[in-house]
C-alpha cells in the first residue's frame, strides 16, 4: 500500500456517511452540493456495468447502507456491450441512475463531457487514502478532479503447473529471459505450447503489460504528448508479437480448460481464473498455484482493471450517493462484500489492496496477490484514450495478423491516439 494508505475504524466510517458540501457544483442538476440530511432521499439506483454473480456483492453493501442510514440502494446490472452507449445517453437525456459503475477510463471521460459529479466536492479522504497508486494515477482527471473512484479490481496475474514445473526441473520464472529459457525447455520437452493468454491475447489490454514492462507509456505525464511510437515501446511490442511468431502462443482466447488439462504450463489472465480454477477443476488441487508477470527490462507489472464507481450530475441525490460510495470503503462495507463473496465461490477484489487476506484464496495466492498490486499500473488517465483504443487494438492487430512492422504498426496508432488528444 501507498503513504497515503490508512485502515478506516468504525468512527471514520461512521464519519463518512454524514457528508456535508465542501463546494458548489458546476455540473450537477441540483445546483449547490448538498449532504444526506439535506436530500432526505429514499432510495438511490446504481447501474452496475458486469454480470449477475457481481451483484450480491453490491446488494450486500447496499443493505449494510440501509441498515446505517434508512436509504435504500437498488442496483440493476447493465452488459459491458451495451453499458457505454446506455451511460452516454442517460448523460444526454439527463435520465439515468444516481450512480454508475463502468470501466475505469469512463470516469474521466463522463465527468470531462459534465455527466459526473467531482467527488470531491465532498469528504473523501478515506476514499483517497485507500486506492492503490496505480489506479490513482488513472482514476484522477489530468486537472485534478476526481469523477470515480474503483469498487472492485481485477488484474493479470500468470498461472502456472506447479507440478509439470517440478517434473521438468523449473522454476517460476521471474523475468522475460528466465520466462523464454523455461519455454525452449518445455518445448523441447514435448509441450508444443507452454504459455497462452487468456485475457485479449491481441488485445491493447495484453500487449500494456509488455509495453509498461519495457519502461514505455502511451502518453506524456501531462497528458499533452503520445508517446507510443517510443523505443521503449517498441521494445516492447516486439517481445509481445514474437511470442505469436516464435513461441507458438495463440492468437484466439485459449480456455482455461486446457491449463487443466496439462495441454499449456503457463497461462497469463484475469484474476476471475483463480475461482474458474478452484471451482471448476477441484482435481487440480495442489498442482497449480499464480506468481505476477515475468519483469521486463525496465519495471515488473500487470494491468489492473476493474470497474470505476462515480456519481451522475443530474443525480436527484449526490450527497447521499457519494456517502454510499465512502461506505464501500469502510471495514464494514468491504467485510459485506466479501463475506457474501465467499458464500457464493466468487473472487470479488475489494478497491482497498490490505484486504486481499481476507479473501477465500489460500496463503500462497493471497501473497501472489498483493505482490501482483504493489506493481500494477492501471490505463492512463488521458481523456483521449477511451476512443482512441479502439483504433490501437486494431493497429497492434496488424502487427501479429498481417504481419505490419511494428514501427509502422505503432506510428498508425500514435496516429488516431492525436486525433483524440485533448
Amino acid at each position: 500500500m501507498n503513504s497515503r494508505t490508512k485502515r478506516l475504524g468504525a468512527a471514520a466510517a461512521a464519519a463518512a456517511l454524514a457528508l456535508t458540501a465542501t463546494a458548489c457544483s458546476d455540473t450537477g442538476g441540483g445546483g449547490e452540493a448538498t449532504s444526506m440530511e439535506e436530500e432526505n432521499a429514499d432510495a438511490i439506483t446504481v447501474w452496475h456495468t458486469g454480470d449477475a454473480s457481481q451483484k450480491p456483492m453490491l446488494d450486500a453493501a447496499g443493505a449494510l447502507f440501509e441498515d446505517q442510514t434508512g436509504v435504500k440502494v437498488e442496483v440493476e446490472i447493465i452488459d459491458w456491450a451495451d453499458a457505454h452507449t446506455k451511460i452516454l445517453t442517460a448523460i444526454q437525456s439527463g435520465d439515468g441512475p444516481d450512480i454508475f459503475t463502468g470501466g475505469l477510463s469512463w470516469g474521466i471521460e463522463f465527468g470531462e463531457l459534465g455527466g459526473l459529479v467531482d467527488l470531491r466536492q465532498y469528504e473523501t479522504e478515506n476514499l483517497e487514502a485507500n486506492v492503490i497508486d496505480g489506479l490513482w494515477q488513472s482514476i484522477e482527471s489530468p486537472g485534478g478532479e476526481l469523477y470515480g473512484v474503483p469498487l472492485n479490481m481485477t488484474t493479470f496475474a500468470m498461472f502456472y503447473r506447479s507440478d509439470i514445473l517440478a517434473e521438468n526441473d523449473l522454476e517460476v520464472p521471474g523475468t522475460w529471459d528466465e520466462m523464454d529459457a523455461a519455454i525452449t525447455q518445455l518445448q523441447a520437452a514435448g509441450y508444443d505450447t507452454p504459455f497462452i493468454s487468456t485475457w485479449e491475447p491481441i488485445g491493447w489490454l495484453d500487449w500494456f503489460n509488455y509495453m509498461h514492462q519495457a519502461g514505455g507509456s502511451l502518453y506524456s505525464e501531462d497528458c499533452t504528448e503520445v508517446t507510443v511510437d517510443s523505443p521503449e515501446v517498441i521494445a516492447g511490442t516486439e517481445y509481445w508479437a514474437e511470442r505469436f511468431s516464435e513461441q507458438n502462443v495463440p492468437t484466439d482466447q485459449p480456455d482455461i480448460s486446457g491449463f487443466a488439462a496439462g495441454e499449456y504450463v503457463f497461462a497469463t489472465g484475469g484474476s476471475w481464473n483463480y475461482d474458474g480454477l478452484a471451482v471448476g477443476f477441484p482435481e487440480l488441487e495442489g498442482k497449480w498455484s499464480s506468481a505476477p508477470l515475468p519483469a521486463g527490462p525496465a519495471n515488473a507489472g500487470s494491468f489492473i482493471g476493474g470497474n470505476v464507481m462515480g456519481v451522475m450530475a443530474e443525480s436527484d441525490a449526490p450527497g447521499t450517493s457519494a456517502a454510499f460510495i465512502d461506505s464501500v470503503y469502510s471495514d464494514e462495507g468491504v467485510a459485506a462484500m466479501l463475506d457474501t463473496a465467499a458464500t457464493n465461490n466468487v473472487l470479488w477484489l475489494p478497491p482497498r489492496t490490505d484486504k486481499v487476506a481476507d479473501t477465500h484464496l489460500d496463503d500462497a495466492n493471497k501473497a501472489a496477490l498483493t505482490e501482483i498490486f504493489e506493481t500494477s499500473v492501471g490505463p492512463p488517465n488521458c481523456s483521449g484514450w477511451e476512443p482512441a483504443s479502439p483504433n490501437v487494438q486494431l493497429a497492434l492487430q496488424s502487427i501479429v495478423l498481417e504481419g505490419v512492422p511494428v514501427e509502422e504498426a505503432l506510428a498508425a496508432a500514435k496516429t488516431e491516439m492525436e486525433a483524440t488528444l485533448q
